[in-house]
């Protein structure tokens, strides 16, 4: 039987039998032959790319929120990358190849929509972005490979009601999508975006957020800056600041956003491994701790595991 959601839905993949349960992903993940149709300037080091169909459209719309997409481009760059210590990143060295390379990307598109699919891309020290930013312009062809991935998972499956989102930076993305789909199907589901910047210049689809919390009342948005102490005056009742990281001086933001049945909230988090878990990188380049990720705050607030699922991008 097929929920109201999944008939107006009509394409999406959970919804059909053949896929055995309802994110269940196929043995091989199809390769799609995609032109940018357009790019747009997010924040000063972030885009979101417009991607549309060049061949066949068999599988490519059916996902769901929080999947993503490999994006296969021709690059050129450097042929060897080191990690450097001192800049705690890899680096380039010796001559530039043009090479077929690749990553994955978050969908910022909602499974309703049929005619394109949305990624975002934030540039960084890598062996990909910044050289895919640098050559590719709309009207360029390359390879999308998915979709892929089970985060969100649980909460689709289990229709949660009530869910929390905490993102920072491009973990944006996988919110966007979810909060787009939520509004297509007609969903009540109460959302509440918690997400974490350097500086108000630094959030991503910052606009989009405000206007998709303008078009649902159970849409609330909570922006934290962490570097910039100027807090913006809220001209909306569901639109919050504040300055600082999350969960401090014993805090629960949780708690003071989401009211008295904050326990009963599915939280979803989607950023670097700092963000989530504490966890960097020291001098020598090795993973250490030091200090509490947003999934430690939770779980120490009584938040079961089972009722958090979490992305990690990247090792900072």
């Amino acid at each position: 039987m097929y929920t109201m959601a999944e008939e107006k839905l009509g394409r999406v993949f959970y919804a059909r039998q053949k896929w055995g349960v309802r994110i269940a992903m196929p043995e091989k993940h199809k390769r799609h032959r995609v032109r940018i149709e357009k790019i747009t300037y997010e924040t000063k080091d972030s885009r979101a790319f417009i991607f549309v169909p060049m061949d066949s459209e068999e599988g490519l719309f059916s996902y769901m929120p929080g999947q993503f997409f490999v994006l296969e481009s021709q690059v050129t760059r450097p042929r060897t990358f080191v990690y450097d210590k001192s800049k705690g990143t890899m680096v380039g060295i010796g001559e530039t190849a043009t090479v077929v390379d690749k990553r994955a990307f978050s969908i910022v598109s909602s499974p309703a929509e049929h005619e394109y699919i949305e990624l975002l891309l934030k540039s960084e020290e890598g062996l990909f972005v910044p050289y895919f930013l640098d050559e590719d312009k709309a009207g360029n062809i390359c390879t999308l490979i998915g979709p892929q991935g089970k985060f969100m998972h649980n909460l689709l499956e289990n229709k949660e009601k009530l869910i929390a989102c905490w993102s920072s930076g491009s973990g944006i993305a996988s919110t966007i999508s979810l909060m787009q789909y939520t509004l297509d199907m007609g969903l009540d589901s109460k959302i509440i975006v918690f997400d974490s910047n350097r500086t108000e210049d630094d959030i991503i689809f910052y606009e989009r957020i405000k206007r998709l919390v303008s078009e649902s009342e159970n849409f609330y948005a909570v922006f934290t800056d962490t570097k910039d102490n100027k807090i913006p005056i809220s001209d909306h009742p569901r639109i919050f600041y504040r300055s600082g990281r999350f969960w401090v001086n014993g805090e629960n933001p949780l708690e003071k956003y989401a009211g008295s049945n904050w326990r009963d909230y599915f939280n979803t988090i989607c950023g670097s491994s700092s963000f989530i878990n504490g966890r960097t990188r020291d001098k020598q380049g090795r993973s250490v701790k030091l200090g509490k990720g947003i999934e430690d705050h939770l779980l120490e607030a009584g938040i079961p595991q089972s009722r958090i699922e979490k992305d990690q991008f990247y090792l900072l």
